[in-house]
């Protein structure tokens, strides 16, 4: 836990900002994906086909996303969001509340984006302290 903490005080605005879309999109993912398969307004309750699609393909992810942005794991989000993309934008032609998986896929990229920014910032901020030091 202190690992986290420290990454996450080490990162400047742009990081944090990437942490915060990236958890604002795990938690809204993982809270789509349990209407979608437990709780389905199209369906009138459980539907068991559908189940392991919203799981294994949007609620696993979800995690994922969770734990990337946490951890201020680029490579893992940029995993999430290509994951999610092909499942996401055949929601985004569907009627009602899934189609706003779309915005939770393109949170994965801004949250993805946003801490691949930070981290390039900070080497270079690294760097130019090493350099300041010799």
């Amino acid at each position: 836990m202190t690992n986290i903490l420290k990454s996450f005080h080490e990162m400047n605005i742009i990081g944090r900002i990437g942490v915060f879309v990236g958890l604002v999109a795990a938690v809204s993912g993982l809270i789509l994906s349990v209407i979608l398969g437990l709780f389905n307004p199209y369906v009138g309750g459980i539907a068991k086909e559908v189940i392991p699609v919203a799981f294994i393909g949007l609620g696993l992810p979800a995690v994922l996303g969770f734990i990337a942005s946490l951890y201020g794991t680029t490579w893992l989000m940029y995993v999430v969001f290509i994951y999610t993309l092909p499942v996401s934008l055949y929601l985004a032609g569907t009627p009602g509340i899934f189609r706003f998986f779309i915005l939770v896929t393109f949170g994965y990229l801004l949250a993805a984006i946003s801490l691949s920014m930070d981290k390039k910032i900070r080497s270079k901020n690294q760097i130019g302290e090493q350099q300041d030091l010799t």
